[in-house]
């Protein structure tokens, strides 16, 4: 080669785009590699592996090395996916398609510049690094903006100007209540002038009750939550304590290393309260089959396997369950260390609990006293066939039959409790449970961090629990801190939110999310003032208007040049409506509802639901409560994309369908709040059309409209108003039986028909 020829070589290669390892070389080789080269000893071909350093440097029978740093031409791996043989060219056809030209050409890069390796990101523990300087740091409010105006300054690109009030101030409640601002709170907010004022108003948020119920619907996703038990014969259940449980532990701001512990594990701890064993109830979520011929066994397994899997995919972010039938193909978890996490669960024997308030406790313990003294008083008289003994016979019976009677009236829910006979747990081979293999004892996975076992007996899931949650832990603080990301930004730092493992995406700004995971656990586990981080800082507060240089140069707004924009789901777009037409009981806990629901919907299932409708304030509660059968799930649920609570939801999806735009309008349970708002707009002292028209759009919007939307409405107005004018048989079928006093059925139809409007604007269901 000729000394220009070098040169030329070296300036080409100089003038390349730096390859990463991980954002570029190890999908290609989790894509096409692993299933035969990687971690399964049983699957490796050539006994090659393709997933390690020393695998890569590896001679193979040729005598070449697999890749030699520097030169593509000399090196195995590049010469065979290059082949033009095709019984040479790996990866075989039958395994997977040829790599195209572009990862070709990522791999001749990274191989040209020096084939450096790195472990797997999110296996590695996170690492603090100091804060990006950029110019004008002083723009930024916190060390989230930091990071991220470093990654858009690289990029050539600016961060969006701050959203208006009224947009900043209804999407903090949206995305920390989902519930919108009352029109107090708009004009609180506005009237506010001091510095601090935004500060201030997510702190009150944040510390109101209804933020529990907002974080409580995200973790239900997760934890499967459903009132009834699924399959065929879907059984109505009581579990909705554990539902109050967590909604209580937000609001509490109960540590998550806590709140894993108690869910995990609560019925585990010394002198477990009634809280804890509540708690416990995360994993009784699973659906359970009660289908006469069914075999217990299986069911039984099939839970215990649905547990495992679940826990990996909310803690660890991880495909645990590829590992129940072989060794995992892509991450480094064998079928034996599988089976060695289902031992923790194995031995849970599922129970009910019965759950008293705190004023019947008192008088569970009162009654408890009388007893115990009535018992007393009896022996000291002499027994119950003494003279002195009868009257008090008769008096412990009566107190005894109030206890029996108090406790039979309580709510039970779902829980754990662990026998002091364990389960012997084996390896299922390929599986099947009918195959057992070698025994095994609870282990956790050794390519994480070190398990520290309580020194004597056998390892709980107390243990598993202080597992996870260990500082040591790569990946439970990553994967928690970007699934909150997820939901205050429309997607994470790590796009494969529940999959941190190979095949998983790598995070667009890794400083950011390991000084996130840091700072979290740093601040005790707090997720409120995690939270407030985030809410308070620069980034959160940005428009989320589209600009043309971010659609061109990043589309998908990775970088976070500007805020997300996307349709809320199902239960709060409901929540929001009944807000905004003054109908939404604020009472909080208890048995699930059931609001009204369209006529034949319930019962199309094999399981021959009842849907019992709740009169009064129960008809108009938050989704939260809504009562969920597996088999038959709440319309506006299942039709804005509600999750199947069978598995563990870590994002819901959010499509686009005909089918929503016409509940939205058209359902009944939606034309009672329809009614419910044009109820309050005529109830409003209005001199004209458009005052009443401001009102009512700054009720649903929470901002006042503009010129053009003003004369827009007026226009319907008018329009609307001729139309029932003119017949009054269509004005009296919208306003039905109701009872309106002070005006004409046309009028009421009107101001319903402004109401279905508003309520079905692309802004009423959105969090700008």
């Amino acid at each position: 080669m000729s000394a220009v020829t070098v040169l030329l070589w070296q300036l080409t290669l100089s003038a390349a785009p730096p390859v990463d390892f991980n954002d570029d070389i190890r999908p290609l080789l989790s894509k096409y590699c692993f299933q035969c080269h990687g971690f399964d000893p049983q699957a490796r071909q050539a006994d090659l592996r393709l997933d390690t350093a020393a695998g890569m440097a590896a001679e193979v029978t040729s005598g070449q090395r697999v890749v030699e740093p520097g030169q593509p031409l000399a090196s195995a791996l590049f010469l065979r996916v290059t082949s033009a043989d095709a019984e040479v060219r790996m990866p075989p056809p039958e395994v997977a398609d040829r790599l195209s030209p572009q990862e070709v050409g990522l791999l001749r890069r990274w191989i040209e510049q020096g084939a450096d390796w790195a472990e797997h990101w999110a296996f590695v523990p996170p690492q603090r690094k100091a804060l990006p300087h950029t110019p004008r740091a002083g723009e930024g409010r916190n060390g989230i903006d930091a990071f991220i105006r470093a990654r858009l300054i690289e990029n050539k690109l600016a961060p969006s100007p701050e959203a208006e009030r009224e947009t900043l101030l209804r999407r903090v409640m949206l995305d920390l209540r989902g519930l919108p601002p009352t029109l107090q709170e708009v004009e609180e907010y506005q009237r506010d002038a001091a510095p601090d004022a935004y500060e201030r108003m997510v702190d009150r948020t944040l510390a109101g009750p209804h933020y529990g119920e907002r974080m409580a619907r995200l973790w239900l996703d997760l934890a499967r939550y459903a009132d009834s038990s699924g399959y065929a014969n879907d059984r109505l259940r009581s579990v909705w304590p554990y539902r109050d449980w967590v909604t209580n532990a937000f609001n509490a701001d109960m540590p998550f290393d806590q709140f894993t512990l108690e869910q995990l594990a609560g019925d585990l701890l010394p002198g477990a309260t009634q809280s804890q064993i509540v708690a416990s109830g995360f994993h009784r979520n699973t659906p359970h089959q009660y289908e006469g011929g069914s075999d217990p066994e299986q069911y039984r397994v099939e839970r215990v396997k649905n547990r495992l899997d679940t826990t990996g995919t909310v803690w660890l972010g991880l495909t645990v369950g590829c590992a129940q039938c072989h060794t995992h193909k892509f991450d480094p978890i064998s079928q034996t260390e599988y089976y060695q996490l289902y031992a923790f669960f194995n031995s849970a024997n599922e129970t009910r609990h019965s759950v008293a308030s705190d004023r019947q406790q008192v008088e569970i313990d009162r009654l408890v006293m009388e007893v115990a003294r009535l018992q007393a008083a009896l022996k000291d008289a002499g027994g119950d066939a003494s003279d002195n003994g009868k009257p008090i016979k008769m008096q412990l019976d009566v107190v005894e039959k109030q206890l029996d009677q108090l406790r039979k009236s309580l709510p039970t829910t779902l829980v754990f409790r662990e026998p002091a006979q364990k389960r012997a747990t084996r390896v299922h081979l390929r599986g099947d449970f009918l195959v057992p293999g070698a025994q095994v004892s609870p282990r956790t996975l050794s390519r994480l961090h070190p398990f520290a076992p309580a020194k004597s007996g056998v390892p709980t899931r107390v243990d598993l629990a202080h597992w996870i949650m260990s500082t040591e832990n790569p990946l439970t603080a990553r994967v928690t801190t970007n699934r909150i990301w997820q939901h205050f930004f429309g997607q994470g730092l790590v796009r494969t939110e529940n999959d941190f493992g190979h095949r998983g995406a790598s995070p667009t700004h890794p400083q950011l999310l390991d000084w996130l995971a840091l700072e979290w656990a740093d601040g005790d586990y707090s997720m409120k003032r995690l939270h407030l981080r985030i809410l308070t800082s620069a980034t959160y507060r940005q428009a989320s208007v589209a600009r043309a240089d971010l659609d061109a140069r990043d589309p998908f707004n990775r970088l976070l040049g500007r805020q997300s924009r996307h349709r809320v789901e199902g239960e709060i777009i409901r929540d929001m409506a009944l807000s905004v037409s003054g109908l939404l009981s604020r009472r909080m806990g208890g048995r699930s509802v059931f609001p009204p629901i369209p006529p034949n919907v319930i019962g199309t299932s094999s399981a021959r639901h009842k849907w019992p409708t709740s009169g009064g304030g129960d008809r108009f509660r938050r989704g939260l409560y809504t009562a969920v059968y597996r088999a038959n799930v709440y319309p506006m649920l299942s039709t804005f994309d509600g999750p199947d609570r069978d598995n563990a939801c870590t994002k819901r999806t959010r499509s686009n369908t005909p089918l929503q735009s016409l509940s939205l309008a058209n359902d009944p349970a939606m034309a009672e709040l329809f009614e419910g708002l044009a109820r309050r707009l005529l109830a409003v002292t209005a001199s004209a059309d458009s005052d009443r028209l401001v009102y009512a759009f700054r009720l649903a919007l929470g901002r006042h409209p503009s010129d053009a939307e003003l004369h827009r409405l007026l226009a319907f107005c008018d329009h609307q108003r001729k139309y029932y004018n003119g017949d009054e048989t269509a004005a009296r079928a919208v306003r039905g039986a109701a009872n309106v006093t002070g005006s004409s059925p046309a009028e009421f139809a009107v101001w319903f028909s402004v109401a279905r409007l508003l309520l079905n604007l692309d802004e009423f269901v959105t969090r700008e």
